[in-house]
């Protein structure tokens, strides 16, 4: 379980704030630079198809968590964890970024004509996000993985194994 009120866990979240607040500032910046003639619509550039396996996986991820009981896992932070577990982070920090740049630089039509879920802006927007939030779900999941081990089970004295050797 996640201790939401962890220093680390709020300061995570504020980097996570910053990168979007900081994805949102590019977003303008590229909007003000749009080139005025739109480009034409390619066919198959929207990638409905491929989407709609992306939300059958991401419903599959979702159900799947939440019908499966997780064992309990404590805290294993060792700097050789932390070295694998950076570029994930990263991933999760350069997704807040992009999510923020989604907003803004979204509301050119050009960012948006040959994009994932184009041509339109809520289009576009509903497939990015669907794809922020399923990729989301799989790194945290990873981070799950190598920055926790699991709770050692209960001995036959209640001491948990680890603390009785």
């Amino acid at each position: 379980m996640i201790d939401l009120h962890a220093p680390a866990f709020r300061r995570f979240l504020l980097v996570l704030a910053v990168a979007f607040a900081a994805g949102l500032a590019f977003g303008g910046y590229l909007y003000t630079q749009r080139d005025p003639v739109v480009a034409g619509f390619v066919p198959w550039t929207a990638a409905w198809p491929q989407h709609a396996v992306v939300a059958v996986i991401g419903a599959l991820l979702v159900l799947g968590i939440r019908a499966r009981r997780w064992p309990p896992r404590t805290p294993a932070l060792t700097p050789a964890r932390l070295a694998l577990a950076a570029p994930l982070l990263f991933l999760l920090v350069f997704a807040a970024f992009r999510a923020g740049v989604q907003v803004l630089a979204g509301l050119d039509p050009n960012f948006t004509v040959n994009a994932w879920g184009g041509p339109t802006y809520l289009g576009a927007m509903a497939c990015h996000y669907l794809d922020l939030a399923v990729g989301g779900i799989v790194v945290v999941g990873a981070l799950r993985l190598i920055l926790t081990r699991r709770a050692s089970a209960a001995g036959a004295s209640g001491v948990p194994r680890a603390a009785a050797a």
